[in-house]
């Protein structure tokens, strides 16, 4: 019997690891990426609210699921947003990650596509902390 997925232990060394901040300052609370010369972005095309789900969408650089098999994908809130109750999940992690954002005071998951969800989120200093783990590609 042959198994077409990789079941054994991966050496450390063959992995990619790529990151990004995801600020919510704009005014209307929509996010954007926050890279200066103390936050680096790395991996990340773009963000953007999914019109479908209203979820946080964050459009990669690596697209190919069988060349860069994803190990984990994480998002951890800054303490702006912890302080608020606001919590957040990770789905999918290669060419696009839908990050849900949940807030624990009002016991529901935020629709950003609604103004007075993104509100919630919203502040100059609001972040949330992105990152991907991936096997490397193998050099055949």
């Amino acid at each position: 019997m042959t198994n077409e997925f990789m079941t054994d232990a991966v050496p450390g060394s063959n992995i990619l690891i790529s990151g990004c901040v995801v600020r919510f300052s704009d005014p209307e609370g929509w996010p954007s990426i926050h890279a200066n010369g103390a936050h680096l972005c790395a991996g990340v095309e773009s963000v953007e609210v999914d019109p479908r789900n209203g979820f946080l969408r964050v459009i990669q650089t690596l697209k190919e699921p069988t060349a860069t098999p994803i190990l984990f994908a994480f998002i951890q809130t800054d303490e702006t947003l912890s302080a608020r109750g606001i919590i957040g999940g990770a789905s999918g992690g290669t060419g696009d990650t839908h990050y849900v954002l949940y807030d624990t005071t009002i016991d529901r998951r935020l629709d950003l596509r609604e103004q007075e969800d993104r509100l919630r989120v919203q502040s100059p200093v609001a972040n949330v902390w992105l990152g991907w783990v991936h096997l490397a590609a193998s050099a055949s």
